[in-house]
């Protein structure tokens, strides 16, 4: 008797860990999932490509999220508090009586819910598309993740004229002339950056007369929005698990996950150079790309953070409208600061061009183009960049107490500035058509990308 008791007792000992170890596709009314067994307690897709439950996102801090199962460091593709983590102990997602998905941080603190109230007999499950659906007793649907996109579209999940996807300063999100951009907002200056503002919308190959104001990428890697944009995947046409993602670099980019190996491989990208989005190298920053993406400062700056790029350059002077002869010009060779004229000249030397910057307080600098004889005036120095294509040179205004030699910057193949200013270089990956792919170095790099190198060196 004893004997046979033991034979029925040892297989439900070995049964309940596995079966606490599982997950299912759908939780109910009244349904608890603890941060302490993140491990053990989550949402699984019907498939299994998708998983949701508490993510770590380090330092004890954890988000309520859905990444890719399969993926090699399981790719986060939505979160519902990616700028406010919860705690690693004691804090809970709860299907409450009245229906709604409660997250709450250790301290009783509600960091987010889904606002929905159909009480008992409503569910919460995570379908093959990634989707986290809640539904009523009677199957409709009341809040899905696909309605609130975080950093990421998956196939089938559509951006609409209500919805953007946001990374950092970065977002893509349809303009309210239907357009479909991205843009930089940060704290000191907001800038559009693609498409492209020096071309119109015609020329951008987009249209603004379309007002319903709708993107969706299919399972076969095509990405078609309502403006017209109209784009496809390098490896179009075969059904994988993809992504389109706004990385913390500020560009876009559709990913293909390698099912083998579990890695992603950059498929398409919106900016093919990595200097043309606006704001990675913060307000008075320079960006060059010599092959990779380099931050510097200008002369006579020197960096605001020496861990954050993101927040740019300060003068290491006070400007003063007293006296003009107190002024000079530093040489930045091939080199221009986007956007931020006080003025425009055409037909003037540059001689012309400086004196009409010296008599303007509010000028910081100039940039004039040799060749055409056009003379632009600048109030803030943002965006800039070095390149080589630029047909022009900027010219920036200091105090000549500072001592900086002219001739030692214009000849400098690499824009280094004063000894003891630090610049910052990152590590570039061999990558789809040879184009970058870099993030700040302040930054995480791309989320599940392990060709992204973000070594950063300081000079």
């Amino acid at each position: 008797m004893a004997a046979s008791l033991g034979v029925i007792i040892l297989p439900l000992l070995t049964v309940l860990p596995c079966s606490y170890a599982s997950s299912s596709s759908m939780i109910s009314t009244g349904s608890t999932l603890l941060v302490e067994e993140y491990k053990q307690k989550f949402l699984t897709s019907p498939s299994a490509d998708f998983s949701c439950g508490f993510y770590e996102v380090g330092g004890n801090a954890f988000s309520f999220s859905i990444w890719f199962t399969n993926a090699m460091e399981k790719t986060v593709v939505w979160s519902a508090n990616p700028n406010a983590p919860v705690n690693g102990r004691g804090s809970k997602v709860s299907l409450n009586q009245d229906g709604n998905l409660v997250l709450t941080d250790v301290n009783g603190t509600v960091t987010w819910d889904s606002k929905t109230s159909s009480g008992k007999g409503t569910t919460a499950a995570l379908l093959n598309t990634g989707n986290l659906v809640i539904k009523d007793s009677n199957g409709a649907i009341l809040w899905e993740s696909f309605s609130s996109p975080t950093d990421t579209l998956l196939p089938f999940q559509p951006l609409t004229k209500a919805t953007r996807l946001v990374s950092g300063y970065y977002s893509l999100y349809f303009d309210n002339d239907n357009v479909l951009r991205l843009m930089y907002d940060g704290p000191d200056v907001s800038s559009i950056y693609w498409p492209s503002g020096d071309y119109n919308v015609w020329q951008n190959g987009r249209t603004n007369y379309n007002s319903s104001r709708i993107a969706v990428l299919d399972a076969e890697g095509y990405f078609l929005s309502s403006d017209g944009l109209n784009v496809k995947s390098s490896d179009w046409g075969t059904v994988i698990k993809r992504r389109l993602t706004i990385d913390y670099d500020g560009n876009l980019r559709m990913y293909s996950l390698n099912a083998s190996s579990g890695s992603w491989i950059t498929s398409w990208q919106a900016i093919a150079k990595t200097c043309d989005i606006h704001g990675l190298c913060g307000r008075n920053g320079i960006c060059q790309f010599l092959p990779n993406f380099h931050c510097s400062c200008p002369p006579g700056y020197e960096m605001t953070d020496l861990k954050n790029w993101n927040k740019g350059c300060r003068p290491n002077f006070s400007r003063s409208c007293n006296n003009t002869e107190e002024f000079e010009f530093i040489k930045l060779p091939d080199t221009d600061f986007y956007g931020f004229d006080v003025s425009f000249n055409q037909s003037v030397t540059l001689k012309e061009c400086k004196k009409i910057c010296l008599d303007s307080c509010s000028c910081s600098t100039i940039t004039y183009k040799e060749g055409s004889a056009l003379c632009y005036t600048k109030s803030v120095l943002f965006n800039g960049y070095t390149s080589p294509n630029f047909p022009g040179d900027n010219y920036i205004k200091l105090p000549k107490n500072m001592g900086i030699s002219a001739s030692l910057v214009s000849t400098k193949s690499a824009l280094t500035c004063n000894q003891g200013i630090p610049e910052i270089i990152l590590g570039s990956a061999s990558l789809l058509h040879g184009e970058d792919r870099t993030a700040p170095c302040n930054l995480p790099s791309t989320k599940g990308t392990t060709s992204l190198s973000t070594t950063c060196l300081t000079m």
